[in-house]
């Protein structure tokens, strides 16, 4: 990666691991229950691990245990391939590899001490495969994606970088969490429920306005989409991206059906296509624009947008509410297992945790917006605008305690605290992005205007282009 050290990757890897060591013994229904037992009964039971049947309903567990250790596979293999030797790499990829099984395995064999656990062949033969394919994501990135990308960004061209991976991404969050259908079972399970989520509605069942926020997000999610087709491929007109980005989106949507836990809305296709839409004609409108002083004009808007923000905050969070709590209702049920970080995410399916880590990373991130907006281009402000996203998102939680029928969630002010660090670090980059793709835009229609004008030109003074001359041909 580039811009890091080995000893950069080996903190990576260590802080990774970490996690995981967190999320196998820590968190759990319980919270971190202990059992002591000897070395020699966790041995046996450890050495009588065997393959068990699961059934479809685990097979997201199966794919997230198998997605966990491709990051930690990437920074070890980083950190013991320095590159430019083929024979010291393929030794650094291997001692990867074996580094990897041996803390799969170290942990799984700790995991019998924290009961109710699962351990299992199926989970440690996953992890073992997310392993290799960290060390396979090594190899085709140091070898392909990273020289194409760091010619792309020398060249200016960033911002195809950036809504690249946002494009990516948002292609894997719509498949979260990737199980699906590998038996006729399952397919005839999911064909079964399927005509019911076809035809309902995101949102369903909770107020209209929740329901418009929720059209919103999915319409503004897809923008960026746009925005990356258009300046993937710019010689292209509006209806031909359109045309592309709708196959692009149909073809993800028919892959949502085969996956069992997703939820794919035939109206969600139409809200897609409103938001690449509204992404292609911003990038167009974009041309010849002079953003360098665009971000003080938006300032000016701060003072209102606040209050708006703050209410929209509290309706997302459920605050706007008529039925409260006293201090001990609220206070009551309450156990110390809810203060452990992520341990909501624990005890809930793994696409309803992605999807609550992304809701509150955005609702927090238009925070490093303001902050940015109000600072500057390059002034200090990431710890401000976390200190500011915490203690929001705090008192929203807070008011959850005290509010009938909700449950806080003490994760929600870290991750949103982080939210709004990464996106105020980020502003600045992002608007030397924007600014150098309204240049490049404004350069090039400049250029096949003033080509067209000199064609007008020459045609008045010499008479119109007789087109290609005739190939040469002998006369009989």
């Amino acid at each position: 990666m580039i811009g890091l050290r080995r000893d950069h990757f080996l903190l990576l890897a260590a802080l990774y691991a970490l996690g995981i060591i967190y999320s196998s013994l820590v968190l759990g229904p319980a919270g971190l229950h202990y059992v002591a037992i000897s070395p020699d009964q966790a041995w046996q039971k450890f050495m009588a691990v065997r393959f068990v049947h699961h059934g479809s309903d685990q097979r997201a567990d199966w794919i997230a245990n198998m997605l966990m250790p491709i990051p930690l596979a990437y920074f070890l293999n980083s950190a013991f391939s320095p590159g430019g030797n083929k024979s010291r790499d393929a030794i650094g990829s291997f001692s990867t590899l074996i580094v990897c099984v041996l803390f799969i395995l170290a942990v799984k064999y700790t995991q019998l001490f924290f009961p109710p656990r699962t351990v299992t062949l199926n989970y440690i033969t996953a992890q073992t495969i997310g392993a290799v394919l960290g060390i396979a994501v090594f190899w085709l990135s140091h070898t392909r994606l990273y020289p194409a990308l760091v010619s792309q960004f020398a060249a200016g061209d960033g911002l195809t970088i950036v809504l690249g991976a946002y494009s990516v991404w948002l292609i894997g969050y719509f498949l979260t969490p990737f199980d699906f259908t590998l038996s006729l079972g399952d397919l005839a399970g999911r064909l079964i429920e399927l005509p019911g989520i076809l035809v309902a509605t995101p949102g369903e069942g909770h107020p209209a306005a929740y329901q418009f926020l929720v059209t919103l997000a999915e319409i503004l999610s897809t923008a960026p989409l746009g925005m990356f087709l258009a300046v993937w491929d710019r010689e292209r007109s509006f209806n031909s991206l359109l045309r592309r980005a709708f196959g692009l989106i149909f073809f993800v949507f028919i892959l949502q059906m085969f996956v069992l836990s997703a939820s794919p809305f035939l109206i969600s296709l139409i809200y897609r296509i409103i938001g690449v839409a509204i992404g292609l004609q911003f990038i167009q409108r974009l041309k010849g624009k002079d953003l360098r002083k665009r971000h003080y004009y938006f300032s000016r808007f701060l003072p209102f947008a606040i209050p708006v923000y703050v209410v929209l905050v509290m309706f997302v969070s459920g605050l706007l509410s008529r039925e409260w709590w006293t201090i001990d209702e609220g206070v009551h049920g309450l156990t110390i297992r809810q203060f452990l970080p992520f341990w909501n995410f624990y005890i809930v399916s793994k696409a309803h945790a992605t999807q609550s880590f992304v809701v509150e990373f955005l609702l927090f991130a238009p925070i490093g917006v303001m902050v940015w907006l109000r600072r500057g281009f390059w002034s200090k402000g990431a710890t401000f605008s976390a200190g500011l996203a915490f203690g929001l998102s705090l008192l929203m939680e807070l008011g959850r305690l005290m509010t009938a029928g909700l449950r806080p969630d003490f994760t929600d002010p870290i991750i949103g605290a982080i939210g709004a660090a990464v996106t105020f670090k980020a502003m600045p980059i992002l608007w030397r992005m924007f600014e150098r793709e309204a240049a490049r835009s404004g350069t090039l229609d400049t250029y096949i205007a003033e080509m067209q004008l000199a064609a007008e030109a020459d045609a008045q003074i010499y008479g119109p282009d007789p087109g290609p001359e005739e190939p040469w041909a002998p006369t009989s």
